[in-house]
């Protein structure tokens, strides 16, 4: 573990970097798709077989950038990303035998290799670890868990351009406290972006992925703790689109230092 500016320590351990202050913070950030390439494991793991295999790429610069933005305002926000390709392992599923949160996602599971079962459990146990001092110093109404993704295909009845934004709180059973996700919404819209918060009506024919996922709906489940799955569009994320990715980052970073500070 090393220790950077404003409190941060960054190690790197079993295909996880967890990027955290030295005290708690009112807001951890997993990252459970933008991982290593799958390609450069080839032969080395068994391959899942069912689910998504790619990655949301580019979502770690996003909550890298949230993560420095907000310590230089004052507010303390850490972040877990999950190095192991999803191809390999999906921590956003659940494991085989164990109960799966999300409904959209039935009859999936997180890996068929079961050498990496260490490392899907050193990444959830590092995010529980950050969850679990922060209830103890703030209480469970102060904390927010962010699981950020990426997405490309727009829901149904997407706006011309699309959303730019989707905040997933299995129809906002997630969110046991207030209304943080619909004041995180407004914020954003007053910024300029287009933001979707799923409602009861599946936002996709067949199913609703981007209501919240396993990992949010199990942290909610098990802390009782506001928890939130953000989709940021594909456009953020692209190369060429650098300065709109810190834009969004910064943004972000404003709402959690004056909501969290």
């Amino acid at each position: 573990m090393l220790l950077l500016d404003h409190g941060l320590t960054i190690s790197n351990e079993n295909f996880s970097i967890v990027l955290s202050h030295q005290k708690p913070s009112r807001v951890i950030i997993a990252v459970p798709h933008d991982g290593l390439i799958a390609n450069d494991f080839t032969g080395a793991f068994r391959t899942r077989t069912s689910g998504i295999m790619g990655r949301d790429a580019h979502v770690w610069p996003i909550a890298n950038d949230m993560v420095w933005v907000a310590a230089r305002r004052g507010a303390s926000v850490d972040a877990v990303r999950f190095l192991l390709p999803r191809a390999y392992a999906d921590a956003n599923r659940a494991l085989r035998g164990e109960p799966n949160t999300d409904p959209d996602t039935r009859g999936q599971i997180a890996l068929e290799d079961n050498r990496l079962i260490t490392l899907y459990r050193h990444y959830r146990a590092q995010l529980c670890r950050l969850v679990e001092r922060s209830i103890e110093t703030f209480g469970r109404e102060q904390v927010l868990f962010i699981d950020l993704h990426g997405f490309g295909r727009q829901p149904l009845k997407a706006p011309p351009g699309g959303y730019d934004l989707i905040l997933g709180t299995a129809y906002r059973t997630t969110i046991p406290y207030g209304d943080v996700d619909l004041v995180l919404g407004t914020f954003a819209e007053e910024r300029g972006y287009t933001v979707f918060i799923p409602n009861s009506s599946p936002s996709f024919l067949g199913g609703d992925p981007y209501s919240a996922g396993h990992t949010t709906r199990w942290f909610a489940q098990r802390y009782k703790i506001n928890a939130i799955q953000v989709e940021i569009a594909h456009k953020f994320r692209l190369k060429e689109n650098t300065e709109l990715g810190k834009k969004l980052a910064l943004d972000i970073a404003e709402f959690f230092s004056r909501q969290y500070q």
